[in-house]
């Protein structure tokens, strides 16, 4: 299920890009002559492309299909997937299908390097890290000219966000933005305003560490605390949080649901008595509530800008909760 909903993520972020990079788009185009549809036909110019896109592993058959059809549509064939393929590999399918134009994630990487909010939309929907994957320039080319300092104007309108009830959704549009910024190679899923099964509970965000993530931070949550999942409250209270919320927040966490620790992010800190209810939380039942504020969340942005690690803050702050934990 969670696969599917990658994948239709993923299709629908492959759209934009074409659109972004000048093409008309349609999706989901339906055949005329057989039953099925094709995922996108894009255009530009007199060419028409016939793009099919492909979330998982990509098997040596898809290729032959997706030139079939857009050989009978009088289309060029193009095949998008969201893995990595190796020279080799691609030599190998060039010389199968030389009329395939084929785009790897590689290739995706490199489109959207200078445009942050593209790039974060796309590594947040992938399910692995990207550090160790070397771009590529491929068929796609987005105008870099439209770039402009994306991290430093969000900030700006955190900052310029007023506390109240009129700004939450603002508020945790941002939040999500700015989270998404500093660690969509660390976590997927991305799931906003996200219900219990019998509704009695609706958190703002679920994400899920990324396999293969080897950060201190991460990887402690993951081993030590028994979380895949992570939950983030977003709180534009015009007063500090109390113990009420954080213990609203703890009934979101069940070790079972591999899902033990949250963030809550506060417009206006906390109370005394919410510091004291996160610690008995993880003393008492185990579970990790991290409180952070919205100058917390800027400060780690500003440390993506300065090509930092801003799970190292995170760190910091879990060291210090777990220095001062009373018996």
């Amino acid at each position: 299920m969670m696969n599917a909903r990658a994948g239709y993520l993923f299709e629908n972020y492959v759209a934009k890009l074409f659109e972004e990079a000048g093409f008309s788009v349609i999706q989901n185009y339906e055949l005329e002559r057989e039953s099925g549809d094709i995922d996108i036909v894009a255009k530009k110019d007199t060419k028409i492309y016939c793009v099919e896109v492909k979330y998982a592993k990509i098997m040596e058959s898809v290729l032959g299909e997706v030139c079939l059809v857009a050989e009978k549509e009088k289309m060029i064939p193009v095949l998008v997937t969201a893995c990595c393929i190796n020279e080799n590999k691609k030599q190998y399918y060039n010389q199968l299908y030389p009329q395939l134009i084929l785009i790897d994630v590689a290739n995706l990487l490199f489109a959207v390097k200078y445009r942050v909010e593209l790039y974060n939309e796309l590594v947040a929907i992938l399910p692995y890290p990207v550090d160790n994957i070397e771009v590529k320039e491929g068929f796609i080319r987005i105008d870099n000219l439209q770039h402009d300092d994306y991290i430093n104007s969000l900030i700006k309108e955190m900052e310029l966000c007023r506390a109240g009830r009129n700004t939450f959704t603002k508020y945790e549009e941002l939040c999500c933005k700015l989270l998404k910024n500093i660690f969509s190679n660390d976590l997927t899923l991305w799931r906003q305003q996200q219900n219990s099964n019998n509704d009695l509970y609706r958190f703002d965000l679920l994400c899920r560490i990324k396999e293969g993530n080897q950060k201190s931070f991460w990887s402690i949550v993951e081993r030590y605390f028994n979380s895949k999942y992570i939950i983030f409250e977003f709180k534009n209270y015009r007063n500090p949080i109390t113990q009420k919320e954080i213990y609203t927040t703890e009934k979101y966490l069940y070790a079972k649901a591999l899902r033990s620790v949250a963030f809550i992010i506060s417009a206006n800190g906390y109370d005394e008595n919410a510091y004291w209810a996160a610690k008995g939380s993880l003393r008492e039942n185990g579970k990790l509530i991290i409180l952070l504020d919205t100058n917390d969340l800027i400060a780690m942005n500003k440390l993506k800008i300065s090509q930092e690690n801003p799970a190292e803050y995170l760190l910091d702050k879990l060291d210090n909760l777990l220095l001062d934990l009373e018996k």
